[in-house]
């Protein structure tokens, strides 16, 4: 089994150092039981690094059809995190838009128009690394959408949980090293992003 696990891991690694190779997850996203839309992230090798993809379109019928579309990019280059967009809208209005920079020195942070820093931390890790990387041994990883890092803590074999600013927590399930579910919690209901398997 460890054997396997260092065998795909190196795999992984392998492939995405090859400039044809871009690994696409598609995740149907799933609610009371019924798929509501579907999110893909993609791992793009670039000259220096690698970045990553997501896009998630989903329509659910709660007081009349709600349509969320999500899409953010995080770039990695030698292992850190230099650029970062999230961008989502709710019917067709932003409701998050967020914007990261690496300067040499520090992050620029722009949040919902809000400015801030992050000085004397690297981000090596961070929300967008979850799908392809299992977070094993990390304990706090960076949030794309919020600006901030958030405390990750396992909570079962190759099941972890990250608690979000507003305290929500959401769970992510492994095989492999390649998540395969995620588990998030709403107010009203909790959504699954379920990994394709075809």
């Amino acid at each position: 089994m460890l054997l396997g696990k260092w065998l795909g891991i190196g795999l992984i690694q392998m492939l995405l150092t090859q400039p044809s190779f871009h690994p696409t997850l598609l995740y149907d996203v799933i609610v009371n039981n019924h798929t509501v839309g579907v999110m893909q992230v993609t791992a793009l090798p670039t000259a220096t690094g690698l970045q990553y993809r997501v896009d998630a379109d989903v329509r659910l019928q709660l007081l009349g059809e709600r349509r969320m579309i999500t899409r953010f990019t995080s770039t990695y280059q030698d292992k850190l995190l230099t650029e970062a967009r999230f961008h989502d809208q709710l019917n067709g209005k932003t409701r998050h838009d967020a914007l990261v920079r690496w300067d040499g020195m520090a992050y620029r942070i722009l949040v919902n128009g809000a400015h801030s820093e992050l000085n004397n931390r690297r981000v090596t890790y961070s929300t967008a690394s979850l799908y392809l990387q299992e977070p094993l041994g990390i304990r706090e990883l960076f949030s794309e959408r919020h600006g901030q890092f958030c405390p990750l803590r396992p909570v079962a074999s190759h099941v972890y949980e990250m608690t979000l600013p507003d305290g929500r927590k959401n769970r992510y399930r492994y095989v492999e090293g390649v998540c395969q579910e995620v588990e998030v919690q709403q107010v009203l209901f909790t959504i699954y992003f379920r990994l394709r398997h075809n």
